[in-house]
């Protein structure tokens, strides 16, 4: 008798189908690496996985190698370059003598769906170039004849006088930083008609009969005139609603008191207010009188944001206190105390340098930093939470790039 033949299988490909809704949430949830995983590993979810790693791309710190390799996968592919539609680059100041320049100029023109592009030098920090002599380059037709249309845009890197033929067709635009601008606004009246939020490099380099709600401002306050210089803000007053002054030099001939006082004359309605330092870090800190009576003169401020460098702690002379900004305690305790002289604040973001006793010794702040941080929201009853950190995100948490 012959033996039965077993029944074979046919082996299949996985049959399990979801939604992409499903799809998506299952990879947002994912860390970058587990995405990149998955797309060598899972057909379900490869396509989420993909759109997601190409959709936000940062290469502002990005070594050379990964720079071409990131300009070869969108130029071969244009699946992956449509789906890109936030974009930070950190370019070499040399970069008219590489031969990338043609890879980046063609990997940028695939990104069609490019919605917000950020171009600094690739020394620079989080704050882009902090000098114009930084942003020296004139390779600006990487950039002027792309086909996406942009709603925000952030360069120092390229000269403005270089991207002139840029501005027209990106008419778009709402959120522009350009903090190199240090002169007279590069764009005229007719270019960029919804531009709600600006960042330039000097007081005198905002433009007149724009109506804008955000002002992102770099600022020195070297001496009473560096204050006066801000009288010029009262001409947003009817529109404006937040305001960011990123000090490129603190002196204690100037207290933020002072500054305050003059924001609050200018601006009584303002909404949200941030002051942070980006100067270079030394080890020369001082003390200051906490400006909590002059908050109190902002009627309807909903937030603010304070990062003290070289203030190493605030004074408050009617209660006999001081707050340490290098504790966490003290952090915290002037938190408190803005949200006390200011009722209307529903949110405090408080931020500092810490430095060692070694720290100080050898002096290299740029590598041996600590920071602490503390963010105080008050809740519907009034009750004040508390959460406290190592990192402080200046960009993050002030509002002028998402409102």
């Amino acid at each position: 008798m012959r033996p039965q033949a077993k029944p074979t299988r046919r082996r299949r490909g996985s049959t399990v189908q979801l939604p992409p809704e499903i799809c998506a949430k299952i990879c947002e949830s994912l860390s970058l690496k587990d995405r990149v995983t998955l797309c060598r590993t899972s057909r379900l979810l490869a396509d989420q996985a993909q759109r997601l790693i190409y959709r936000t791309v940062d290469l502002s710190h990005s070594t050379p190698l990964a720079l071409r390799s990131w300009c070869l996968a969108v130029t071969r592919h244009s699946q992956l370059a449509e789906h890109v539609h936030v974009l930070s680059m950190g370019l070499p100041i040399d970069l008219s003598f590489s031969s990338d320049v043609g890879k980046i100029a063609r990997a940028l023109s695939r990104c069609v769906n490019l919605k917000e592009l950020s171009i600094h030098p690739d020394n620079s920090g989080p704050f882009g170039a902090l000098y114009e002599s930084q942003s020296s380059s004139i390779q600006g037709w990487i950039i002027t004849k792309c086909p996406f249309r942009l709603t925000k845009f952030s360069n120092s890197y390229f000269r403005n006088s270089f991207i002139s033929q840029f501005w027209t067709p990106q008419s778009e635009i709402r959120v522009l930083a350009i903090p190199n601008c240090t002169h007279n606004f590069p764009i005229y009246d007719d270019q960029l008609p919804h531009l709600i939020a600006l960042e330039v490099g000097d007081v005198r380099s905002l433009p007149v009969g724009r109506a804008l709600q955000r002002i992102q401002l770099r600022w020195g306050r070297y001496t009473a005139g560096s204050v006066e210089q801000l009288s010029a803000l009262s001409r947003y007053s009817a529109t404006l609603m937040t305001l960011n002054l990123l000090q490129t030099s603190v002196t204690p001939l100037v207290s933020t008191l002072r500054i305050f006082d003059k924001v609050a004359q200018e601006l009584p309605l303002l909404l949200h207010l941030g002051i942070t330092e980006i100067d270079k870090y030394t080890k020369d800190r001082f003390a200051e009188d906490a400006p909590l009576n002059v908050l109190a003169k902002f009627t309807q401020l909903q937030t603010f944001v304070i990062y003290c460098q070289k203030i190493n702690a605030f004074r408050d002379l009617a209660l006999a206190r001081v707050y340490q900004l290098d504790e966490m305690p003290g952090l915290e305790a002037f938190g408190r105390a803005v949200m006390e002289a200011c009722p209307t604040l529903r949110r405090v973001d408080v931020g500092a340098p810490v430095f060692s006793a070694t720290d100080m010794e050898g002096w290299n702040p740029q590598l041996r930093r600590k920071e602490l941080a503390c963010a105080l929201t008050r809740t519907a009853t009034g009750d004040i939470e508390v959460e406290c950190g190592t990192r402080f995100n200046f960009h993050a948490v002030a509002m002028f790039w998402n409102a």
